[in-house]
């Protein structure tokens, strides 16, 4: 059965990106086209280098007609990892309040977040902050449709939600995209490399369903990183999902946020 969202393919539905780093948004670049989303990021992508990709994201989103919300690279990667490291999620809550009230205020009708792939705990961390941040917005009576996009996996995922081929011309756009993001220029061509340049004409979003966070004896591809590179030399601790990542993740997804007045307030006001 066709999922309804494609009836909400349509730059007069307001769609509400929620992306971990700038240039996520090239995997959904056809859709970005079709809609003219507003766009959070949470981080200014700069990695660890320092070199912000918030201007070229801003770029892109002009291109198509989107728009950069009130979040828009509010913090670098460096503070994200801190933040997590110490297993403090105050730093985050700003990004989910306000990305909740102007899911409210905009009444957005379509929500696109990132995967929780396990291959990078920011990543997985913008997810749950989407899945709260729609989760409050639905309490404050907004009708909410929810779908996720698949960053390491490839283009054409499995599951219910929605599904484009993009033709000739759409695809030669978004290559022209991809090619002017300069920064993201190696990350682009590993990319190719391993799935071929033609699975990238595929854009899937998938609809979301409530879940909990997996247990807590999880072990994600990160943490298998984080040692090798604890062995190289190269980092001096481990970043665990059970000791860090989970305890914030649970507390960005206690409902009872809505009514901690000293810690729910958006950026905007």
């Amino acid at each position: 059965m066709r999922d309804p969202a494609y009836s909400l393919l349509d730059a007069n539905v307001e769609w509400f990106l929620v992306l971990a780093h700038p240039g996520h948004e090239l995997r959904a670049y056809h859709f970005l086209e079709r809609v003219r989303p507003s766009v959070a990021v949470m981080t200014d992508g700069s990695g660890a280098d320092g070199t912000s990709r918030v201007d070229d994201s801003r770029a892109l989103l002009e291109r198509v007609g989107g728009r950069p919300s009130p979040v828009f690279g509010f913090m670098s990667d460096r503070e994200a990892y801190a933040a997590l490291m110490a297993a403090d999620p105050r730093p985050f809550l700003p990004l989910l309040t306000t990305i909740a009230d102007v899911l409210v205020r905009a009444r957005v009708r379509v929500v696109v977040i990132d995967a929780a792939e396990g291959y990078n705990p920011v990543h997985d961390i913008c997810h749950w902050i989407g899945r709260s941040a729609v989760g409050i917005a639905r309490q404050r009576g907004a009708q909410i449709e929810l779908f996720e996009l698949d960053l390491v996996s490839p283009p054409d995922g499995s599951g219910e939600g929605v599904r484009v081929v993009l033709d000739d011309e759409a695809f030669r756009r978004k290559l022209e995209a991809v090619a002017s993001y300069e920064t993201l220029k190696a990350e682009a061509e590993a990319a190719f490399a391993r799935y071929g340049r033609d699975a990238f004409r595929t854009e899937f979003l998938r609809r979301v369903y409530d879940a909990m966070p997996p247990a807590a004896s999880w072990r994600p591809f990160y943490e298998q990183v984080g040692e090798e590179r604890v062995r190289e030399g190269r980092y001096g601790s481990v970043l665990r999902y059970r000791a860090h990542v989970r305890p914030v993740i649970e507390r960005l997804t206690t409902r009872s946020l809505v009514s901690d007045a000293d810690e729910l307030y958006p950026l905007h006001e």
